[in-house]
C-alpha cells in the first residue's frame, strides 16, 4: 500500500491509473528523464515499490505524481477515454 496526502491506495490500483493515463489521448505522457524521444514510461512494482521505467534505457523514476492518487482526476480521465 502506498500513502499520499492521507490517502492509502493499493499499488496495483495506482499502476492501472498510470497505464490508463499513458494510453489516453490529449494528455502529456510521462517520458524518460534522459531522452524525451524514448517510448512512454511504464509502471512496475519492484522491491522498493511502484516506479516508472523507460522501456528503452535504464531510467527509473521513483516519484509518482500526486494526480494518480486523486479520485477526481481519475474520474475525469475515465470520462475522456469514453469520449474517444
Amino acid at each position: 500500500m502506498k500513502q499520499k496526502k492521507g490517502i492509502t491506495m493499493n499499488e496495483e490500483d495506482v499502476k492501472q491509473r498510470i497505464k490508463d493515463y499513458q494510453q489516453a489521448d490529449g494528455v502529456k505522457p510521462l517520458l524518460c528523464g534522459l531522452h524525451s524521444k524514448h517510448e512512454k514510461l511504464y509502471p512496475k512494482v519492484l522491491e522498493q515499490g511502484l516506479v516508472l521505467l523507460c522501456p528503452n534505457c535504464n531510467y527509473t523514476q521513483t516519484y509518482i505524481p500526486d494526480l494518480f492518487f486523486d479520485d477526481g482526476f481519475y474520474e475525469w480521465l475515465r470520462g475522456m477515454k469514453r469520449l474517444i
